[in-house]
């Protein structure tokens, strides 16, 4: 059966209703403008306006439209033009932007590389990714050097003398523009990797840019003003970190990068820089209101608190927007689709509705989202199953895996591996990742539910549930806990709270506490890597 077949021959909205399927108002292209031109756009309105900020260097839209074009330059040099690719692998540092859009405008491919990642690991990215140049800081360099193979050029970001980057992009003379194809690829991020070899999305410097223009349109971003200034912690290599400095430029407006998600240093840069908006993860935003708390100050610039990775508590919203007094707005997205399928808004961020704050909002202008079963088939409203997208971002193809590509793009939709479902007003309620709910005693225990719960209890800062495997019930429900400083709990207690919320299958037979658990780039519990570890240390 063919997926028309499968959701209806193609019917209209009329004969959906009471299906799985949310889609987006049209999307209007007029006024798009693409990351290679952020720039020179502003350069010509408000050249001398700081555009990225990174400690003591200041780049305003002219310096940094000349610097892009530098870049070209430099990448030339080290042999990378059109269809080159190079990989950069380093913490959060201002010349990363100017390296992406001079890629693009280089007609080149810039392949960022988790600077977290082992030496076997950078040495798969490396390898897969065909690139002939690295781009990294001196702190990465040992195991640059362990992991390339190949005796791949390299170039230091952070080498003080003229071999350094800094000085090697302002030593180089621009480039000069030559006409583009927006759908080429320019850009290929790495998956998390947490169920196999890591994949690599390939995508178009239109696919990550129609979402700032998107963002422009949805309606979500009109109290924005002329004097934004916006911080940006999350690591630049996900989509999310990178994403963020994009939404200041493509507004002409500042961008404060830091490479310190601490607290203190979080809270230092609102108050010195006027800081009005920033994207960071809910973990952040409690630690950001302890460190407020401690000190006895608040942040009178701050408007919004954009997050992601995880949906927000009402109990954190309603102590976050008395502490805080700005706007929330959550993002869900993914790597595939190279940036947000959906977003819930300021106006939805109502702790009088914590049934809604369980949602990660309404699919975006010119976004369709479904929710299908194990064929394909489109499922009622209200009924988990697995996330589909279609929309005009979608991956070009994940590098070298054409078998991977075609599995995951079917009829011009993606299949995201998420689990979710959809409420009868079109918003979208993440469950799991289809691999990751819990078999128990023949029930589905979804883990998001779980711990969604497990987070309003005032001693849990964080969790993870996952299944491991019970004699009786063939998978057990169990949860790792990380409490707040200050606080113990007891696990009697725990399971108490939960019975008020979740039907006895749901409640965890185990819980731990103490061991820390292990996150993505953009802050996501990797549920698989805590299984694995207790999965482990069970057979020792």
């Amino acid at each position: 059966m063919s997926l028309s077949d499968a959701i209806g021959g193609g019917k209209g909205m009329g004969d959906m209703r009471g299906m799985a399927l949310s889609e987006g108002p049209p999307l209007d292209e007029r006024g798009l403008i693409l990351p290679s031109e952020y720039p020179n756009v502003f350069a010509a309105k408000t050249p001398d306006k700081p555009a990225i900020v990174f400690g003591p260097h200041c780049w305003t839209y002219a310096e940094l439209d000349r610097g892009c074009n530098a870049a070209v330059s430099l990448l030339r040099e080290f042999g990378v033009g059109p269809g080159g690719r190079f990989a950069y692998m380093g913490k959060n540092n201002d010349l990363f932007f100017l390296l992406l859009i001079g890629a693009i405008r280089a007609q080149a491919v810039m392949v960022p590389v988790n600077w977290r990642n082992t030496a076997p690991e950078t040495r798969y990215v490396l390898a897969d990714s065909g690139v002939t140049l690295v781009v990294a800081d001196r702190e990465f360099e040992a195991l640059v050097a362990e992991a390339d193979s190949h005796g791949l050029p390299r170039i230091i970001v952070d080498e003080g003398g003229p071999e350094g980057l800094r000085a090697r992009i302002a030593a180089s003379a621009p480039a000069p523009r030559v006409p583009l194809d927006p759908r080429a690829p320019c850009l290929q991020l790495y998956t998390s990797g947490t169920t196999g070899k890591p994949k690599g999305v390939l995508t178009s410097q239109y696919a990550f840019g129609i979402h700032r223009h998107i963002e422009t349109m949805s309606g979500y971003f009109d109290d924005w003003g002329d004097d934004e200034v916006l911080l940006s912690p999350l690591p630049a290599f996900h989509i999310g970190g990178m994403s963020w400095v994009c939404t200041a430029l493509v507004r002409g407006a500042t961008a404060h990068v830091i490479a310190d998600t601490n607290p203190a240093t979080i809270l230092n840069h609102c108050l010195a820089d006027g800081i009005t908006r920033t994207f960071i993860v809910p973990t952040l935003v409690r630690a950001l209101i302890g460190e407020m708390d401690a000190r006895n100050v608040h942040v009178p610039t701050l408007r919004g608190i954009h997050y992601g990775a995880a949906s927000m508590d009402p109990a954190l919203l309603e102590r976050s927007v008395d502490r805080l007094g700005c706007r929330f707005l959550q993002y869900y997205g993914m790597t595939e689709i190279s940036g947000t399928m959906s977003i819930l808004g300021p106006d939805q961020h109502d702790a009088a509705n914590p049934a809604l704050l369980r949602s990660v909002g309404r699919p975006l202008p010119g976004f369709s989202i479904a929710i299908r079963g194990p064929q394909g088939e489109l499922l009622p409203i209200d009924t988990p199953g697995e996330i589909w997208v279609k929309g005009p971002s979608l991956l070009i193809a994940y590098w070298n895996r054409p078998e991977a590509t075609a599995e995951a793009l079917i009829d011009g939709w993606y299949r995201s591996g998420d689990g979710g479902k959809l409420d009868r007003d079109g918003y979208l309620f993440l469950t799991d990742r289809i691999k990751d709910m819990i078999v128990s005693g023949g029930e589905n225990v979804y883990p998001a539910e779980v711990e969604a719960v497990l987070r309003d209890h005032p001693a849990i800062l964080d969790c993870a549930v996952f299944g491991l495997p019970h004699p009786k019930w063939g998978e057990g429900v169990t949860a790792s806990l990380e409490l707040r400083p200050g606080h113990q709990v007891d696990i009697e207690e725990v399971m108490a709270f939960a019975r008020k919320s979740l039907a006895a299958y749901k409640i965890p037979r185990r819980i731990e506490v103490g061991t820390p658990l292990p996150r993505t780039a953009s802050g996501k519990v990797q549920r698989a890597l805590i299984r694995k570890y207790f999965m482990d240390r069970d057979q020792c």
